[in-house]
C-alpha cells in the first residue's frame, strides 16, 4: 500500500458523524509519512474527544430536529478521534464544512449544547475561517468568543462547540502530535505574533480581568483604562468602534459592575435606567420565580436593552451564573455621547435582538402552537410583482411619509430628505411572496397599503401579520443575516423599499431615526413572542 493511497483509505474511514478514531489513524499511518504524503493530505483536522453514537431515525424521510440526548462529559477520553475538514466534491458547497447536531452536517455532534446548525468552517485559498451561526452555547477559539464574526483559524488553536473541545491542526502538526504525543502543537506564526506570544497574551488578558475585577470591587479606578481597553478589544460588541470611541465609552469606569455567582443584576418589574454588556462571565435571564430560563448571555452579549429603549419595567430577572464583569450604559451616557457612537451602539443592539427574534421564530415553530395553525386562505402563487412608474411612486411615498405615524418623530426637513432617497414602490397580489425565508436581503421595506402574513417553513406557520406603516426586512438588513421568515401578501399590498446602499448614504440623523423605527418594531415583536413562548411552556 503506497502512502499516497493511504490518504484515500483514511478518508474512506470517516463515518457518518464525521470522525476517524485515533486507533484507525495509527493503523493507516503507523509512522510519520514522507513529505509527499503529507502534501497530499492537503486539509487540516480537528482532533478531539469521541462523540457518542446516536441512531438518527428518519421517520417519513424527515430528519429529526434534535436528538434530545444529554451526554455527560465525565469518563470520556480526550483527543481520541480525528475529524478531517473535507467535504465531498459533489456537495453543494465543497469549501464549507458544517458542524451541528442535525444529521445533514459534515460533523455531527448530537448533544444538547450544540445547535442543529451550530457553526461553519470555510476554506478560502489556504486559510480556514470559523463562523458561529448564532448558536445558544457559542463557538470559541482559545476560550474567546467572536460572536458571529468570521475568524481565521491558526494551526494549534483550541476550538470549542458547546461543551466539546478540539485542536485545529495542519497535517504536519497533526502527524507530529499524534506520533510523538507532544503536549501541545509546535509554535507557529499566529495573527502576526508567535504562538508563545499568544499564550503570554492570554495570560495577560486573564490578569487584566482579575485586576479590573478587583478595582471594580474596591471602586478604585486609577490606571485602569489600558487594562479595560485590552479587555474590550476581545469583545465583539466593541469591534466597530475606533480606539478614540472606545476611550470615550470607558471614560467613566464607575459604570463597571462586578457580580458574583447567584447575584441578581436585574429584577423583574424594576424601573429600567441602564442596559448591560457582558465583558466576562455568564448571566441567565429567568421568569416566573426563576423556574423558566429564557436566555443565557456570555461575553459580548448585551441584555436589558429592550426595557432600556422602551422605558418599560424589566420583564425578567437576570442573574449571574458565575463571577461576571459588566459594563452598564445608562441614559445619561447614551443621550450625551456622540451621534456616531450612539448609532454604532444601536447597530450592535439590532444585531443582538435580531438573533433573539430568529431564535424565537424557531422556538415558536417547534412548539407548533395551536393558535399559529395556518389559516386556509394562505397560499403561495407564482407571480412577478409590478413596479409603479416613478412619478406615481413619488406621490405615494410623499403621502405615506407625510401622514403615517411611524415617521412622527421626523422633522419636516428630515421627511423631505427621506422622500428624496425613496423612489421605488412595488405592488403584490394576494398570495405572492414578497420576501422569502433564508434568502439574503439588503433593503428595508415599509407596507404602504394592504397587509401580509409573516410565516416560517414551507407549511407557512403564521407568526404575525403586518399592515400599513409596519417595517420588514430590518432584521436581515441591519442585522447582516439571512431573512428569518417569509412575507406573503394577504391581499393586494404596496411596498416601498430603501436599498442598503441608499441607507448608508442617508444623513446620519435620518439614518439613526430609521434604526429607531427598526428597534421599536423588533422589540415590540419580541415582547409579543416572549408572551407566546411563556404561555406555551406553562
Amino acid at each position: 500500500m503506497s502512502e499516497i493511497n493511504s490518504v484515500a483509505i483514511f478518508l474512506n474511514n470517516v463515518n457518518h458523524l464525521g470522525l476517524v478514531r485515533l486507533t484507525t489513524f495509527k493503523e493507516i499511518f503507523p509512522k510519520i509519512p514522507n513529505t509527499a504524503t503529507i502534501q497530499s493530505f492537503d486539509f487540516p483536522t480537528l482532533c478531539g474527544e469521541s462523540i457518542a453514537y446516536v441512531k438518527m431515525q428518519m421517520a417519513g424521510g424527515k430528519k429529526p430536529s434534535r436528538s434530545g440526548l444529554d451526554l455527560h462529559s465525565t469518563n470520556r477520553t480526550p483527543l481520541n478521534c480525528l475529524y478531517p475538514l473535507v467535504v465531498s466534491e459533489n456537495a453543494q458547497n465543497a469549501t464549507c464544512f458544517t458542524i451541528g447536531s442535525d444529521p445533514d452536517n459534515r460533523l455531527v455532534i448530537p448533544d444538547f449544547t450544540v445547535a442543529r446548525h451550530h457553526a461553519t468552517i470555510t476554506r478560502r485559498g489556504k486559510n480556514y475561517y470559523l463562523k458561529d451561526l448564532n448558536s445558544d452555547f457559542g463557538s470559541y477559539i482559545n476560550n474567546l468568543s467572536f460572536g458571529d464574526e468570521e475568524t481565521l483559524l491558526i494551526d494549534g488553536d483550541q476550538v470549542a462547540f458547546g461543551r466539546y473541545q478540539f485542536l485545529f491542526m495542519e497535517p504536519y502538526t497533526l502527524f507530529e502530535y499524534i506520533h510523538q504525543m507532544k503536549k501541545k502543537p509546535p509554535s507557529v506564526r499566529a495573527r502576526g505574533i508567535m504562538k508563545e506570544e499568544g499564550e503570554q497574551l492570554k495570560i495577560q488578558v486573564q490578569q487584566n480581568y482579575t485586576q479590573v475585577s478587583e478595582c471594580v470591587s474596591k471602586r478604585k479606578f486609577e490606571n485602569i483604562s489600558e487594562k479595560l481597553l485590552s479587555i474590550i478589544s476581545f469583545i465583539p460588541f466593541f469591534n466597530p468602534f475606533t480606539i478614540y470611541e472606545r476611550h470615550q465609552l470607558i471614560a467613566n469606569p464607575d459604570r463597571l459592575i462586578n457580580a458574583g455567582a447567584g447575584e441578581i443584576i436585574i429584577k423583574e418589574n424594576d424601573a429600567s435606567n441602564s442596559f448591560y454588556i457582558v465583558l466576562k462571565g455568564k448571566v441567565e435571564v429567568v421568569k416566573q420565580g426563576r423556574t423558566h430560563q429564557l436566555s443565557v448571555f456570555g461575553p459580548g452579549n448585551c441584555f436589558g436593552e429592550i426595557a432600556f429603549l422602551t422605558g418599560t419595567p424589566r420583564s425578567a430577572d437576570v442573574i449571574a451564573m458565575e463571577q461576571t464583569i459588566l459594563f452598564a450604559i445608562d441614559h445619561n451616557l447614551y443621550e450625551n455621547i456622540g451621534i456616531e457612537i450612539r448609532e454604532k451602539i444601536k447597530d450592535q443592539i439590532i444585531r443582538q435582538v435580531s438573533s433573539n427574534i430568529i431564535r424565537q421564530n424557531r422556538n415558536l415553530t417547534d412548539m407548533s402552537l395551536s393558535e399559529q395553525s395556518a389559516p386556509s386562505e394562505i397560499y403561495r402563487k407564482k407571480g412577478v410583482h409590478a413596479e409603479l412608474d416613478k412619478d406615481k411612486a413619488k406621490q405615494i411615498i410623499e403621502k405615506f411619509v407625510s401622514e403615517n405615524q411611524v415617521f412622527a418623530q421626523f422633522s419636516q426637513f428630515q421627511k423631505n430628505g427621506l422622500v428624496s432617497f425613496l423612489d421605488v414602490v412595488r405592488s403584490y397580489k394576494h398570495g405572492e411572496i414578497i420576501v422569502e425565508e433564508n434568502t439574503l436581503n439588503d433593503s428595508v421595506n415599509f407596507v404602504v397599503d394592504g397587509s401580509a402574513y409573516v410565516t416560517v417553513t414551507e407549511k407557512d406557520v403564521v407568526l404575525s401579520e403586518i399592515t400599513a406603516g409596519d417595517m420588514f426586512g430590518e432584521v436581515s438588513a441591519f442585522g447582516k443575516k439571512k431573512v428569518s421568515a417569509n412575507i406573503i401578501a394577504k391581499n393586494n399590498v404596496m411596498v416601498v423599499s430603501i436599498s442598503g446602499e441608499n441607507m448608508r448614504t442617508l444623513p446620519v440623523e435620518i439614518r439613526e431615526k430609521m434604526k429607531d423605527i427598526a428597534l421599536e418594531q423588533i422589540l415590540r415583536r419580541i415582547k409579543k413572542q416572549n408572551i407566546k413562548i411563556i404561555r406555551a411552556s406553562v
